[in-house]
């Protein structure tokens, strides 16, 4: 089996795991992929990988743009308010792609951070909820986290 096989393996594999997980926890996933990626960018941009900076901004750039798209305002009424976060975030993403200095990259993660922050804690004040309502024991909601 030669490396892209492998690649293609592993990339299905973790796609096929997360299929079945709640939507908390995909959010929370990629979440915590856009902020590897970003570190990542980081990392690259200091050891002068440019390529390597490109890909994982433009990751990053398309993981906001799902967020983005995902937003549903009839659902939720502050979804237009973050939807103006995601869309600032992606012209940020956009002009740290195009420059490439770390600055640019950092402004990303200083709202990328508290987003993810946001939504960890919302999602632990969820599963509490869960437990103290009897709808889950606490080993279900323990196993929401891992």
């Amino acid at each position: 089996m030669n490396q892209r096989q492998r690649a293609a393996l592993a990339s299905r594999y973790q796609s096929d795991g997360m299929s079945g997980s709640s939507p908390q926890k995909l959010l929370l996933a990629v979440f915590d992929r856009l902020g590897r990626d970003l570190d990542n960018a980081i990392a690259a941009i200091q050891s002068g990988a440019v390529e390597v900076v490109h890909r994982h901004l433009v990751n990053a750039q398309d993981l906001v743009f799902e967020l983005n798209l995902a937003l549903d305002p009839e659902a939720w009424p502050a979804a237009n308010e973050l939807r103006s976060v995601y869309e600032h975030l992606l012209d940020l993403l956009v002009d740290a792609n195009m420059h490439k200095t770390v600055d640019r990259v950092q402004r990303c993660v200083a709202i990328v951070t508290p987003l993810a922050e946001s939504w960890t804690a919302a999602h632990e004040a969820l599963n509490q909820q869960r437990v103290a309502a009897g709808t889950a024991t606490p080993a279900a909601a323990a196993a929401l986290y891992n």
